[in-house]
Protein backbone atom coordinates (compact mmCIF):
# COMPACT_ATOMS: atom_id res chain seq x y z
CA UNK A 1 0.00 0.00 0.00
CA UNK A 2 1.31 3.49 -1.28
CA UNK A 3 1.97 5.62 2.04
CA UNK A 4 1.04 9.13 1.69
CA UNK A 5 2.42 12.27 4.11
CA UNK A 6 -0.04 14.54 5.39
CA UNK A 7 1.17 18.66 5.73
CA UNK A 8 -0.72 20.32 8.03
CA UNK A 9 -0.20 23.60 9.24
CA UNK A 10 -2.33 24.91 12.27
CA UNK A 11 -3.69 28.46 13.92
CA UNK A 12 -6.18 28.56 16.67
CA UNK A 13 -8.01 26.19 14.87
CA UNK A 14 -9.66 24.33 17.46
CA UNK A 15 -13.37 24.43 16.45
CA UNK A 16 -12.96 22.32 12.94
CA UNK A 17 -9.80 20.66 13.47
CA UNK A 18 -11.21 17.24 14.96
CA UNK A 19 -13.88 17.20 11.91
CA UNK A 20 -10.43 17.54 9.55
CA UNK A 21 -8.47 15.02 10.98
CA UNK A 22 -10.83 12.08 11.22
CA UNK A 23 -11.92 12.96 7.22
CA UNK A 24 -8.28 12.55 6.66
CA UNK A 25 -7.39 9.60 8.20
CA UNK A 26 -10.35 7.85 6.80
CA UNK A 27 -8.45 8.09 3.60
CA UNK A 28 -9.07 4.60 1.54
CA UNK A 29 -7.15 2.11 -0.16
CA UNK A 30 -3.54 4.43 1.27
CA UNK A 31 -1.82 4.67 4.45
CA UNK A 32 -1.55 8.38 6.04
CA UNK A 33 0.68 10.10 8.51
CA UNK A 34 0.18 13.97 9.20
CA UNK A 35 3.04 16.09 9.83
CA UNK A 36 1.55 19.07 11.74
CA UNK A 37 2.69 22.67 12.42
CA UNK A 38 1.58 24.67 14.46
CA UNK A 39 1.89 28.51 14.22
CA UNK A 40 1.29 30.12 17.59
CA UNK A 41 -2.10 28.96 18.36
CA UNK A 42 -3.31 29.68 21.89
CA UNK A 43 -5.81 27.65 22.20
CA UNK A 44 -6.44 23.86 22.11
CA UNK A 45 -5.18 23.58 19.16
CA UNK A 46 -1.83 20.88 19.90
CA UNK A 47 -3.59 19.86 22.80
CA UNK A 48 -6.16 18.03 20.23
CA UNK A 49 -3.29 17.38 17.76
CA UNK A 50 -1.72 15.08 19.74
CA UNK A 51 -4.52 12.95 21.10
CA UNK A 52 -3.90 11.09 17.56
CA UNK A 53 -1.28 8.74 17.06
CA UNK A 54 -0.37 9.01 13.48
CA UNK A 55 0.22 13.02 13.72
CA UNK A 56 3.40 14.24 14.84
CA UNK A 57 3.65 18.00 15.28
CA UNK A 58 5.56 20.33 16.47
CA UNK A 59 5.56 24.04 17.16
CA UNK A 60 7.34 27.46 16.46
CA UNK A 61 6.76 31.37 16.41
CA UNK A 62 4.14 32.92 14.21
CA UNK A 63 5.20 32.23 10.83
CA UNK A 64 1.97 32.72 8.59
CA UNK A 65 0.83 30.04 6.02
CA UNK A 66 3.37 30.19 3.24
CA UNK A 67 6.43 30.47 5.49
CA UNK A 68 4.83 27.64 7.77
CA UNK A 69 4.10 25.28 4.89
CA UNK A 70 7.66 25.87 3.54
CA UNK A 71 8.95 24.52 7.20
CA UNK A 72 6.88 21.57 6.96
CA UNK A 73 8.39 20.96 3.32
CA UNK A 74 12.23 21.48 4.86
CA UNK A 75 10.86 19.12 7.68
CA UNK A 76 8.85 16.14 5.92
CA UNK A 77 10.42 12.69 5.46
CA UNK A 78 11.49 11.85 2.22
CA UNK A 79 10.13 8.48 2.46
CA UNK A 80 7.11 8.84 1.83
CA UNK A 81 5.38 8.07 -1.86
CA UNK A 82 3.29 10.87 -2.17
CA UNK A 83 2.68 14.27 -0.36
CA UNK A 84 -0.34 16.55 0.37
CA UNK A 85 -1.06 20.00 1.58
CA UNK A 86 -4.05 20.04 4.24
CA UNK A 87 -5.83 23.05 5.44
CA UNK A 88 -7.42 22.88 9.37
CA UNK A 89 -11.14 23.65 8.61
CA UNK A 90 -11.77 21.69 5.58
CA UNK A 91 -13.19 18.14 5.45
CA UNK A 92 -12.43 16.01 3.26
CA UNK A 93 -14.27 13.00 1.20
CA UNK A 94 -12.46 9.14 1.71
CA UNK A 95 -11.29 8.77 -1.69
CA UNK A 96 -9.26 12.39 -1.83
CA UNK A 97 -5.89 10.94 -1.97
CA UNK A 98 -5.95 8.07 -3.81
CA UNK A 99 -7.95 9.51 -6.44
CA UNK A 100 -4.93 11.93 -6.98
CA UNK A 101 -2.78 9.04 -6.56
CA UNK A 102 -4.56 7.07 -9.54
CA UNK A 103 -3.97 10.55 -11.75
CA UNK A 104 0.31 10.32 -11.17
CA UNK A 105 1.20 7.26 -9.95
CA UNK A 106 3.01 5.97 -13.58
CA UNK A 107 4.86 9.44 -13.74
CA UNK A 108 8.57 9.12 -13.68
CA UNK A 109 9.41 12.65 -12.92
CA UNK A 110 7.88 15.53 -10.71
CA UNK A 111 4.36 15.50 -10.82
CA UNK A 112 1.87 17.77 -8.86
CA UNK A 113 -1.90 16.75 -8.85
CA UNK A 114 -4.59 19.26 -7.90
CA UNK A 115 -8.37 19.15 -8.26
CA UNK A 116 -12.25 21.19 -7.79
CA UNK A 117 -13.42 22.05 -4.84
CA UNK A 118 -16.90 21.97 -3.28
CA UNK A 119 -16.96 25.59 -1.64
CA UNK A 120 -19.26 25.22 1.32
CA UNK A 121 -20.51 27.07 4.48
CA UNK A 122 -19.41 27.27 8.16
CA UNK A 123 -22.06 24.20 8.28
CA UNK A 124 -20.76 22.74 4.99
CA UNK A 125 -23.76 23.56 3.29
CA UNK A 126 -22.84 23.11 -0.35
CA UNK A 127 -22.13 27.03 -2.14
CA UNK A 128 -20.48 26.45 -5.42
CA UNK A 129 -17.88 24.15 -6.96
CA UNK A 130 -15.07 25.78 -7.80
CA UNK A 131 -12.28 24.93 -10.47
CA UNK A 132 -9.30 26.19 -12.50
CA UNK A 133 -7.64 24.59 -14.84
CA UNK A 134 -3.72 24.58 -14.09
CA UNK A 135 -2.14 22.05 -16.43
CA UNK A 136 0.97 24.13 -17.61
CA UNK A 137 0.31 24.77 -21.28
CA UNK A 138 2.27 27.88 -21.82
CA UNK A 139 5.14 28.54 -19.31
CA UNK A 140 4.20 33.17 -19.10
CA UNK A 141 0.93 32.61 -19.20
CA UNK A 142 0.78 29.93 -16.28
CA UNK A 143 3.14 31.92 -13.76
CA UNK A 144 0.97 34.83 -13.91
CA UNK A 145 -2.18 32.81 -13.83
CA UNK A 146 -1.94 29.87 -11.41
CA UNK A 147 -4.67 30.00 -8.76
CA UNK A 148 -5.54 26.60 -7.30
CA UNK A 149 -5.71 26.15 -3.44
CA UNK A 150 -3.03 24.13 -2.07
CA UNK A 151 -5.06 22.32 -0.05
CA UNK A 152 -5.97 20.37 -3.30
CA UNK A 153 -2.35 19.85 -3.86
CA UNK A 154 -0.86 15.83 -3.84
CA UNK A 155 2.37 15.09 -5.18
CA UNK A 156 5.26 12.89 -5.36
CA UNK A 157 8.20 11.87 -4.00
CA UNK A 158 10.24 13.47 -7.13
CA UNK A 159 8.49 16.93 -6.63
CA UNK A 160 9.70 16.92 -2.75
CA UNK A 161 13.28 16.13 -3.62
CA UNK A 162 13.14 18.68 -6.19
CA UNK A 163 11.67 21.34 -3.51
CA UNK A 164 14.12 20.31 -0.73
CA UNK A 165 16.81 21.43 -3.07
CA UNK A 166 16.36 24.98 -2.15
CA UNK A 167 15.05 27.32 0.17
CA UNK A 168 14.12 30.20 -0.98
CA UNK A 169 14.40 33.41 1.14
CA UNK A 170 10.49 35.45 0.23
CA UNK A 171 7.70 33.60 -1.34
CA UNK A 172 4.30 34.68 -1.97
CA UNK A 173 2.24 31.80 -1.60
CA UNK A 174 3.33 27.96 -0.80
CA UNK A 175 1.17 26.70 -3.19
CA UNK A 176 2.60 29.28 -5.75
CA UNK A 177 6.22 27.99 -5.10
CA UNK A 178 5.32 24.62 -5.63
CA UNK A 179 3.66 24.83 -8.73
CA UNK A 180 6.22 27.51 -10.21
CA UNK A 181 8.96 24.67 -8.80
CA UNK A 182 6.92 22.33 -10.82
CA UNK A 183 7.26 24.31 -13.80
CA UNK A 184 10.49 24.95 -13.26
CA UNK A 185 12.03 21.25 -13.26
CA UNK A 186 9.43 20.36 -16.35
CA UNK A 187 7.19 18.46 -14.04
CA UNK A 188 3.66 17.13 -15.01
CA UNK A 189 0.49 18.59 -13.76
CA UNK A 190 -2.87 17.32 -13.16
CA UNK A 191 -5.63 19.12 -13.02
CA UNK A 192 -9.38 17.15 -12.10
CA UNK A 193 -12.56 18.57 -12.85
CA UNK A 194 -13.59 16.19 -9.70
CA UNK A 195 -13.73 17.91 -6.31
CA UNK A 196 -13.06 15.70 -3.00
CA UNK A 197 -12.83 18.34 -0.85
CA UNK A 198 -15.35 20.24 0.91
CA UNK A 199 -13.90 24.19 1.10
CA UNK A 200 -15.23 25.03 4.26
CA UNK A 201 -15.50 29.27 4.37
CA UNK A 202 -16.33 30.99 8.13
CA UNK A 203 -14.96 33.91 9.61
CA UNK A 204 -12.27 33.31 11.00
CA UNK A 205 -10.67 31.72 7.62
CA UNK A 206 -6.38 32.80 7.26
CA UNK A 207 -7.02 32.33 3.41
CA UNK A 208 -10.13 31.07 1.41
CA UNK A 209 -12.70 31.61 -1.61
CA UNK A 210 -14.11 34.70 -0.88
CA UNK A 211 -15.55 37.46 -3.37
CA UNK A 212 -13.95 40.83 -2.95
CA UNK A 213 -15.63 44.26 -4.01
CA UNK A 214 -14.05 46.15 -7.13
CA UNK A 215 -12.86 48.63 -4.53
CA UNK A 216 -10.85 46.60 -2.62
CA UNK A 217 -9.81 44.22 -5.37
CA UNK A 218 -8.60 47.73 -7.17
CA UNK A 219 -6.90 48.82 -3.44
CA UNK A 220 -5.31 45.57 -3.51
CA UNK A 221 -3.76 46.01 -7.03
CA UNK A 222 -2.70 49.50 -7.36
CA UNK A 223 -1.12 49.15 -2.96
CA UNK A 224 -0.09 45.74 -2.83
CA UNK A 225 3.08 45.81 -0.66
CA UNK A 226 3.24 42.23 0.04
CA UNK A 227 6.11 39.59 -1.29
CA UNK A 228 5.46 39.80 -5.50
CA UNK A 229 5.38 36.81 -7.35
CA UNK A 230 7.94 38.21 -9.58
CA UNK A 231 9.83 38.39 -6.64
CA UNK A 232 9.46 34.80 -6.30
CA UNK A 233 10.56 34.17 -9.44
CA UNK A 234 13.77 35.39 -8.94
CA UNK A 235 14.18 32.81 -6.30
CA UNK A 236 12.95 30.24 -8.80
CA UNK A 237 15.91 31.58 -11.42
CA UNK A 238 18.53 31.37 -8.58
CA UNK A 239 17.35 27.95 -7.22
CA UNK A 240 16.48 25.85 -10.27
CA UNK A 241 18.11 27.92 -12.94
CA UNK A 242 20.09 24.66 -14.50
CA UNK A 243 17.77 22.62 -14.59
CA UNK A 244 15.12 24.66 -16.50
CA UNK A 245 13.36 24.30 -20.23
CA UNK A 246 15.52 27.61 -22.21
CA UNK A 247 11.75 28.31 -22.92
CA UNK A 248 10.61 28.53 -19.36
CA UNK A 249 13.58 30.16 -18.18
CA UNK A 250 13.37 32.62 -20.24
CA UNK A 251 9.58 33.27 -19.63
CA UNK A 252 10.47 33.37 -15.73
CA UNK A 253 13.34 35.91 -16.57
CA UNK A 254 10.67 38.42 -18.27
CA UNK A 255 8.56 37.95 -15.35
CA UNK A 256 11.04 38.40 -12.54
CA UNK A 257 12.19 41.51 -14.80
CA UNK A 258 9.36 43.12 -15.93
CA UNK A 259 9.29 46.25 -13.75
CA UNK A 260 12.58 47.38 -14.50
CA UNK A 261 12.61 46.55 -18.40
CA UNK A 262 9.67 47.99 -20.47
CA UNK A 263 10.17 44.79 -23.68
CA UNK A 264 9.25 42.41 -20.95
CA UNK A 265 6.41 44.53 -19.32
CA UNK A 266 5.40 44.96 -22.96
CA UNK A 267 5.24 41.13 -24.02
CA UNK A 268 3.81 40.53 -20.83
CA UNK A 269 0.58 43.04 -21.48
CA UNK A 270 0.24 41.76 -24.99
CA UNK A 271 -0.48 38.35 -23.96
CA UNK A 272 -3.94 37.17 -25.60
CA UNK A 273 -6.68 35.71 -22.91
CA UNK A 274 -7.39 32.49 -22.86
CA UNK A 275 -10.80 31.13 -21.33
CA UNK A 276 -9.95 27.64 -20.66
CA UNK A 277 -7.21 29.05 -17.97
CA UNK A 278 -9.01 31.51 -16.03
CA UNK A 279 -11.80 34.03 -15.95
CA UNK A 280 -12.07 37.19 -17.93
CA UNK A 281 -12.01 39.28 -14.99
CA UNK A 282 -9.05 37.57 -13.16
CA UNK A 283 -7.03 37.99 -16.71
CA UNK A 284 -7.77 41.64 -16.55
CA UNK A 285 -6.56 42.30 -12.47
CA UNK A 286 -3.30 40.75 -13.48
CA UNK A 287 -2.51 42.62 -16.29
CA UNK A 288 -3.62 46.20 -14.41
CA UNK A 289 -1.48 44.19 -11.78
CA UNK A 290 1.73 44.20 -14.46
CA UNK A 291 0.99 48.04 -15.01
CA UNK A 292 1.42 49.04 -11.51
CA UNK A 293 3.84 47.00 -10.88
CA UNK A 294 2.30 44.69 -7.90
CA UNK A 295 1.94 41.40 -9.05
Amino acid sequence: MCRCLILLSTYNGEKYLPELLESVLAQKDIYVDILARDDGSTDKTVEILKKYDRVKVYGGNNLKPAKSFLDLIWKADINYDYYALCDQDDVWKEEKIISAVKCIENIDKPALYSSAVEVVDKDLTFIRKSFTDNTFKNPLYDILTYGTPGCTFVFNKALMEKLKQYKPSVISMHDSWISFVCLAVNGFFYSDQNAYIMYRQHDANVLGAQRHSLKDTLRGIIKNKNVLRSDMAKEILKGYSEMMPEKTKEDFIFFAEYKDNLKYKLKILMLPYNKKKTTKRTFEKVKLRIVFNTI
